[in-house]
């Protein structure tokens, strides 16, 4: 299967306005400059980047002032909207026909936006575009390695190029990067993120674009890094992100659009519900410990949601 190449009069003639999205919080200096400067290198150039900034301190304004490109507009959220609020203000506030995620600390290469608006603008049964991605350090160095076993571990190694549709089963394999590695059309995004999402927004986000029936391109190229280092919240696993995964997994079962799907999106809610037991028992907090325990039995019932919730029964001694 070729891939969809660009309408020269959609594209070239009558450019159609792409946003880049960039949520930030306390970022450091270099990494926001990097990621900044690998969006305004796109060879697509009818660009808007939003960098939307929740940090106490408004101290990343004059980054973005001196770049002094008029498609870059900063703002200072006051107070701090967190990280799923964050990115659906940047949404309704968005001009683009399509709108790219991209990380404070990763980074796009220059054709990006290019291969993934083609399939988009010739198909309008498509409600996102995706690709692969490498994984960097801190430093920006590629990791080999950690980006092979990232690629199979996502079942995007071997992935078919083209069209997905439905893509529930790319949803439960958490197979789309939608963070740093998808373009999505906007108009596909019919509920607004829930406020318990949280920094599991991307899948939240994912699943909001998949339920409409819509599909999903799959570019098999690597045209993005992500940033590994001990300070982005994958790499901490914070508890709103266990939590708001394992909330995203149960809404999904219960959802009667992916009826096929209920049993594996039970075990991934009751596992995630499992993580969050564990989590607070470990903390001493033994009442919320019993309430994910009994959530992930609920989810789906397993003997390791039964043995924390008893844990959280025992006297502390």
């Amino acid at each position: 299967m070729s891939l969809p190449q660009p309408d020269g009069n959609n594209i070239t003639m009558n450019p159609v306005l792409v946003t880049v999205v960039v949520a930030v919080y306390k970022s450091s200096t270099d990494h926001l400059r990097a990621a900044l400067s690998s969006a305004r290198a796109q060879t697509y150039r009818n660009l808007e980047v939003i960098v939307s900034d929740d940090s106490p301190a408004d101290d990343l304004r004059g980054l973005v002032d001196g770049l002094r490109d008029a498609r870059i507009r900063y703002r200072h959220n006051t107070p701090a909207l967190g990280v799923a609020a964050n990115h659906a203000s940047c949404f309704a506030e968005a001009r683009g026909k399509y709108i790219v995620i991209l990380n404070h600390d990763d980074m796009l290469e220059p054709v990006f936006v290019e291969r993934l608006l083609a399939p988009l603008e010739s198909d309008p049964t498509l409600a996102l575009a995706f690709c692969d991605h490498w994984i960097m350090d801190g430093s920006g160095r590629r990791d080999e390695r950690a980006t092979e076993h990232a690629s199979s571990h996502y079942r995007r190694a071997g992935l078919a190029m083209g069209k997905h549709q439905p893509f529930f089963q790319l949803l439960i394999e958490q197979t789309i990067p939608m963070a740093m590695g998808a373009m999505f059309r906007r108009s596909a995004l019919l509920d607004i993120l829930p406020p318990e999402s949280g920094p599991a927004y991307d899948l939240w986000l994912t699943y909001l674009l998949c339920r409409g029936g819509m599909g999903a391109w799959y570019v098999p190229e690597r045209l993005s890094s992500w940033r590994s280092h001990a300070g982005n919240q994958t790499t901490l696993a914070d508890i709103a992100l266990l939590r708001g995964s394992a909330d995203c997994w149960f809404r999904l079962a219960r959802d009667g659009s992916a009826l096929k799907w209920e049993r594996r999106a039970r075990i991934k809610a009751s596992q995630g519900y499992c993580a969050c037991a564990k989590w607070y028992l470990r903390r001493g907090r033994r009442t919320e410990g019993r309430a994910y325990a009994a959530r992930s039995i609920e989810a789906h019932l397993n003997w390791k949601a039964m043995a924390l919730f008893a844990a959280g029964c025992l006297p502390k001694a």
